[in-house]
Parts: structure tokens; C-alpha cells; sequence
């Protein structure tokens, strides 16, 4: 009798086949950023640190539905559970609806960058949810945590059910703390004032490129940024100022010839609401022409280690570099302006992981030549602060 041994694999073969089919396929959870997620100093004397996800989404890539149960966002140290928060009932329900809102409306397409592209969220995929059919995903959005002590992975636990089954998939993001590892120093001279910065009540901080950036101003009599009314940008304090690079660097893109607009000013008399209005409109049609539009003139430098700053809103023709140059930290890089997507004169810096000023993940700076003179002790520069630089 000849040996059976192929029948029987090929009939375990079928059997698995078989069973596989029944096993519903797991979603696919994806991060953006992808890489990892930082933290950013809360309170730096008692070790409070802040850390903002700005986007997961879960994907069914398989021909069955399923329907998301929970969503429990975990903090790990040490492969242990610390931190836990659950999205369940109405606040799951209201995050789907949130998601389809947000495609549907346009704001994927408008602003890539914010979405990591196409690469966190597809072409052919439907945003809503929790039940999710086949290609539909449930979108979750800037997800704030503050903790004490050390966090090292944040993991993302989807608990979900299929055919009356219920079914567990995570997925993990490393948690990284700290600086740059360049070395930085601060890109203006002499006494200026962060108006905004990393801080979670200021704008910067909900935007994945500039989440760790700095708008820089100088504040003058009256504790205003500019003399006069304010009509024009020479009535600022900043304007003008040399804007200096903040470490040694190759740079890797400049931007000259973009204008500035007077009408991007608060006009004497305005109310808030009407400027909002006003400069809303201006903004959208700015978002519409792209990078240079928004960025105005600008240097970008690369420091090595996946790490580059941005100087950004430079005055028309005012920058001294060119891509290829190696500039030293210090030099001067252009004058302080109001070009591109701004308000004010005020220079935009940030430090980020890719030579694109829209399409990078923001880098904490920690900066080593400066005094913060209303601070209790040494710590990060924070929305708000008086900066002097020495």
C-alpha cells in the first residue's frame, strides 16, 4: 500500500483552508505620524510631561463587516499598562460621524499634511463608523494625554465584534521624550516674546508639522507688538529684525520672492470677529496656492541626524543664502517679515524630521543661550514667554 502521507497533508491542507475562511480578517490600524509620537514638557520641575496624538485610523480591508466595540488608548512603560482611557457608547459614535464629517467636507484634501497624505488614510476608503464595511475606516483625532514619569509606547487596543464574535487587535506607536539632538540656539537676538508655541492652548500644537514650533514677536510700549495703529508692518518692533541661524547647517531650500500683504493686518477699529472673518478668507485663498504661498520666504536648514529648522514669513528679497550653503549657527539667514500665511510681522520657526516645511513631524527644541526672566527656574520655552537671547 503506498504511503498516504500527501493525501492526508493535502486534506489538512483543505481543512485549514477551510477553518481560515471562518477567521475574520484583523483590521488594519495605521499611526500619523508613523514613526512615533513625542512629548513635550507640562512642568518641567515635577516631570509632568504633555503628548498629543494627532491620528490613528482602523481599516477593513476584508469583505465582512465588523463593528467596533471600544477603543482603548493605552500608555506603556516597560511593556507595562499605565495609562488607560476607553472610547466607548456615544463618544464611539460620535467620532465616527466626526471622521465621515472630515472627509466629506474636504479637509483631508485641503490640508494633506495634517493627514500624512495618502498614507494614512487610502484612496477607495470610506471614514465613518464603528460598524465598518468592507474598505471603511473609523478615523480618531488628536488625542491628548498628560502624565508624570515615563511613557514609552502608546498602544492602540481595538476591541470589536464579527459574526458574534468578539475579537482584540492593537497596534503600537513608540513614545519618544526629549530634544533635538542638535544643539540650538535661539533665531533672534536680544528680548522677544513667544506668542505662540508648544503649549496645548495655542494653535501650533494641533498641527502635525509645526506641533513644536514657535511664532516669534517683540513686544514694545504698552505691552504691544507695534507703535502707532498698527497699519503698517513697519509699525512693528519685530519687523526687520536679523534672523539668525540657529545652528550649524546646510541649506536645503529658500523662498525669496513671495509678497507681503498689507491687508493681512488688523485694521485700527476692527472688531475681532470681523478681522476673523476677513483674514479667513485671505488664508484659504493662501492654503490654495501651496507651501510657498503659505510659508512665505523662507530658509530651511539641514543639521543632520533627520533634522531640519525652518525660518519662515522672511521679508521679500531679503534672504542671504543659498540651497548648497553651509552657514554656521548665528549667521544671518534674512529679515523678519510678514509674508506668506501671517498676521504680523513675526518669524515662524520649527524644527522638523523631513525638508519640507508642510509635509515633516514636529521636533521639540530645546534652546542653550537663552533666559527666561518671568520663569520660576530653567525649562522649555512655552507659549507666552519672554525670550532673551544671549
Amino acid at each position: 500500500m503506498r504511503n498516504p502521507s500527501w493525501i492526508l497533508a493535502l486534506l489538512a491542507s483543505c481543512l485549514a483552508a477551510v477553518a481560515s475562511a471562518d477567521v475574520p480578517k484583523s483590521p488594519d490600524i495605521r499611526f500619523c505620524p508613523a514613526g512615533r509620537i513625542r512629548t513635550f514638557p507640562l512642568e518641567s520641575q515635577r516631570g509632568v510631561e504633555g503628548l498629543l496624538l494627532q491620528n490613528a485610523v482602523i481599516i477593513n480591508h476584508g469583505p465582512e463587516p465588523f463593528e467596533i466595540a471600544a477603543i482603548d488608548l493605552e500608555l506603556m512603560a516597560d511593556g507595562k499598562l499605565i495609562d488607560a482611557r476607553r472610547i466607548a457608547g456615544d463618544e464611539l459614535m460620535k467620532g465616527g460621524k466626526t471622521g465621515g464629517n472630515i472627509q466629506a467636507s474636504g479637509v483631508m484634501k485641503a490640508f494633506p499634511f495634517q493627514f500624512c497624505g495618502q498614507s494614512l488614510v487610502g484612496e477607495g476608503i470610506t471614514l465613518g463608523g464603528p460598524v465598518l464595511g468592507a474598505n471603511q475606516g473609523y478615523l480618531l483625532i488628536q488625542q491628548p494625554f498628560a502624565f508624570k514619569g515615563k511613557r514609552d509606547t502608546l498602544r492602540l487596543h481595538v476591541r470589536l465584534t464579527r459574526f458574534a464574535q468578539n475579537i482584540d487587535v492593537a497596534a503600537t506607536l513608540p513614545i519618544e521624550s526629549g530634544f533635538a539632538k542638535t544643539k540650538f540656539r535661539f533665531p533672534l537676538a536680544g528680548a522677544s516674546f513667544a506668542a505662540v508655541g508648544p503649549s496645548l492652548h495655542t494653535a501650533h500644537r494641533w498641527a502635525l508639522p509645526e506641533e513644536f514650533a514657535y511664532d516669534i514677536a517683540r513686544i514694545g510700549a504698552g505691552n504691544l507688538s507695534h507703535r502707532g495703529s498698527g497699519a503698517a508692518f513697519t509699525d512693528y518692533y519685530a519687523y526687520g529684525s536679523p534672523v539668525l541661524a540657529a545652528a550649524d547647517g546646510t541649506v536645503a531650500m529658500t523662498v525669496n520672492d513671495q509678497p507681503e500683504d498689507v491687508a493681512t493686518l488688523r485694521r485700527p477699529g476692527e472688531t475681532a470677529e470681523a478681522y476673523g472673518q476677513r483674514v479667513q478668507a485671505l488664508q484659504g485663498a493662501l492654503m490654495a496656492r501651496g507651501v510657498r504661498a503659505i510659508a512665505g520666504n523662507l530658509v530651511m536648514l539641514d543639521h543632520g541626524n533627520g533634522e531640519y529648522s525652518l525660518y519662515a514669513h522672511l521679508v521679500p528679497g531679503s534672504v542671504t543664502v543659498r540651497v548648497g550653503d553651509k552657514v554656521s549657527a548665528g549667521a544671518p539667514l534674512g529679515k523678519l517679515g510678514s509674508s506668506g500665511n501671517s498676521t504680523e510681522p513675526h518669524l515662524h520657526f520649527q524644527v522638523c524630521d523631513a525638508p519640507d516645511p508642510l509635509g515633516c513631524a514636529g521636533i521639540p527644541v530645546a534652546f542653550d543661550n537663552i533666559e527666561l526672566p518671568f520663569a520660576d527656574y530653567p525649562r522649555p520655552v512655552q507659549s507666552g514667554d519672554v525670550v532673551i537671547a544671549h
